[in-house]
């Protein structure tokens, strides 16, 4: 016999040893799986006592546990839809303070004592609020993304906005200086 006719027989001998070791774990799981199912809950078969513990099929698996609806919990209430902002409620932005409900074209006057603005709300949702800012000198400043949970305002020079809610298409901001 030649040596490579011999490490063929040695792999094969190895293979099958692993392939009955593989047939034998898969069998013994099968037989657990049948056997499992197979016990009696009642407790009534010529009085033998009750499966001290239930075939899996009885009770819910943990790894996905079905949801349950609690009556006691109270439903969502739906958030009202917010009015934007007047023009003549924008227009007092212009000292710095002020509070507005905005929409995507808005515009926010230049708080001239704080060097910010004007501002154009570029976009609201979900996504957040986008505002742009272009100077007398050309200077744009971008803020994209505002939220409300972002983890503070945003300040351009000396004016700080806050993004307080987002409705829908609607956004709520409060416009301060800035603390230096």
């Amino acid at each position: 016999m030649t040596t490579s006719e011999t490490s063929a027989r040695r792999r094969a001998g190895r293979l099958s040893v692993v392939r009955g070791a593989a047939g034998a774990v898969c069998a013994l799981l099968a037989l657990g799986v049948a056997l499992t199912g197979c016990g009696s809950d009642s407790g009534d078969e010529a009085g033998a006592p009750a499966s001290a513990t239930p075939s899996r099929s009885a009770e819910p698996s943990s790894a996905s546990p079905t949801p349950t609806k609690s009556s006691s919990s109270p439903s969502p209430t739906a958030v009202k839809p917010m009015e934007p902002s007047t023009p003549a409620e924008l227009r007092a932005c212009a000292d710095g303070s002020c509070t507005v409900v905005v929409t995507k074209g808005t515009e926010i006057p230049r708080a001239e004592g704080l060097r910010a603005g004007p501002f154009t709300v570029g976009a609201v949702g979900a996504g957040g609020v986008d505002l742009t800012s272009v100077d007398a000198s050309g200077f744009t400043s971008n803020l994209l993304g505002q939220r409300p949970d972002q983890g503070g305002p945003s300040t351009v020079n000396e004016l700080s906005i806050a993004v307080l809610a987002i409705v829908e298409d609607t956004a709520k901001l409060r416009l301060f200086p800035a603390e230096q």
